[in-house]
C-alpha cells in the first residue's frame, strides 16, 4: 500500500477565504482543474469541487456567496504520511472526490480518489492533468 505523498496531485490552484463562488469555478475553468483550496491567513481553511459548485447550481444558489459557505474544511483533509487506505476511508465517508493533502497543517497538494483506482489499477504513480 502506498503514502498519500506518492500520488498526491502538488501544485493546486488556491483562493483566499472570501473569494466569491464564481470566481474559484471561473478560476478553476481557466486551470483545468476540478477543486481549490482555500486558504485563511496563509493556512489551509478547505477545499471546494466542481461536484460542490454544480450542487449549489442545481439548488439555485446565488454563486456570489463567498466560497467559506461551500468549502469543505477539516474532515476533507489528510497528512501526506498516512496511507491510501486512510483516504479511501475519507472518501468512503464523506463521499467526497477530492481531499486537501497537507504537511504540518500546510497546503501542499490534493488527492482524488480516481488517483487511488488508478494507482491500483496501473500499480504505481501517474501523471495527471486534470484535478
Amino acid at each position: 500500500m502506498s503514502r498519500i505523498s506518492h500520488i498526491l496531485l502538488s501544485d493546486p490552484v488556491v483562493v483566499p477565504a472570501g473569494t466569491a463562488l464564481i470566481a474559484a469555478a471561473r478560476l478553476m475553468n481557466k486551470n483545468k482543474v476540478a477543486s481549490v483550496l482555500v486558504s485563511r491567513n496563509g493556512r489551509l481553511a478547505g477545499i471546494v469541487s466542481v461536484e460542490d459548485i454544480m450542487q449549489r447550481v442545481a439548488e439555485g444558489t446565488d454563486l456570489d456567496i463567498p466560497v467559506d459557505e461551500v468549502m469543505h474544511s477539516p474532515e476533507l483533509m489528510i497528512d501526506s504520511d498516512k496511507w491510501l487506505s486512510d483516504a479511501i476511508s475519507i472518501f468512503e465517508r464523506s463521499k467526497a472526490t477530492h481531499i486537501a493533502v497537507v504537511e504540518h497543517g500546510e497546503k501542499v497538494g490534493i488527492i482524488r480518489a480516481e488517483d487511488i483506482l488508478h494507482t491500483y489499477r496501473y500499480g504505481g504513480k501517474h501523471e495527471a492533468t486534470f484535478h
